[in-house]
């Protein structure tokens, strides 16, 4: 069997999963915007969201890039308005 740390990931295919994780990404950050902040379901969304921001980070390595993705940087959640 393969070991799982010996494969290695091209930039190129690293920007494609990105792309396609923020898109899944602001369909999650929709349907947070349609669910009373109260419920179950916000909180397993807001997870979610936090798994979708880490996981794009680390495609964002994987594609070579060093610079902070700006487009997480517009939708944090984790501050409120009017925070830096």
């Amino acid at each position: 069997m393969v070991q799982r740390s010996k494969r290695s990931m091209s930039p190129g295919r690293a920007r494609e999963m990105q792309a396609v994780t923020r898109d899944f990404h602001l369909t999650v950050r929709r349907w947070c915007g349609e669910i009373p902040i109260s419920s179950q379901i916000y909180i397993a969304l807001d997870v979610l969201n936090f798994a979708l921001n880490l996981a794009n980070s680390q495609l964002n390595v994987a594609a070579g890039s060093n610079e902070p993705d700006k487009f997480h940087a517009m939708y944090r959640m984790d501050v409120d308005a009017g925070e830096e």
